[in-house]
């Protein structure tokens, strides 16, 4: 991926994390990423086709850090806590995109369908993990995605109140964390 082409994408990220979308224009996300706007239009057809481009792409980025390491064929405890310190650890290293995305989901942009298609192709394998463990008796029977959620999902609370000052994390406190998630969906 080109430099500028990033440039713009992040400019685009940082803009509407903090300002919204009435807080972002194409002059400003060109004046932020130090590019011509014309040179945003090298990129991106318009506006629309920026902040699509943007949220997959970020997507994609989430999906790869969360896999990292993780065998996802075995849903073992191990496994679970590299995938949840993954999770929180890039949430936590990319404050703005968390703050994206809830925008995002916020905007007239969010389609329910086209959101349910990039879970299923950049999220199916952690989908997956959740599943072999329910198969297997050691998860919750409940809809696999509800497991994810009570896993994971509540990393993206914590790490905002983190990043806003509410409350301290730190890795001492992550094990507990791991366990109380682990608990939460393990079957009893």
């Amino acid at each position: 991926m080109s430099d500028k082409r990033e440039r713009i994408l992040n400019a685009a990220e940082t803009l509407i994390a903090h300002y919204g979308f009435q807080g972002m224009s194409m002059h400003l996300v060109a004046k932020h990423a130090e590019v011509a706007t014309g040179t945003i239009y090298r990129y991106f057809a318009d506006k629309e086709a920026l902040l699509r481009c943007l949220h997959e792409e970020r997507m994609q980025d989430v999906s790869v850090a969360l896999m990292k390491e993780v065998d996802l064929g075995n849903p073992c405890y191990q496994q679970f806590r590299l995938l949840w310190l993954n999770c929180i650890r890039y949430l936590l290293d990319n404050p703005d995109c968390l703050l994206y995305r809830v925008q995002y989901e916020a905007s007239p942009l969010f389609d329910k369908e086209e959101d349910k298609r990039m879970d299923e192709r950049y999220f199916q394998p952690i989908f997956e993990f959740f599943e072999r463990g329910r198969e297997a008796g050691l998860f919750r029977d409940i809809p696999t995605e509800l497991l994810g959620f009570l896993a994971l999902e509540n990393l993206m609370l914590l790490s905002q109140k983190h990043t806003k000052g509410c409350i301290e994390l730190s890795e001492d406190l992550y094990e507990q964390l791991i366990d109380a998630s682990w608990n939460a969906i393990l079957k009893r």
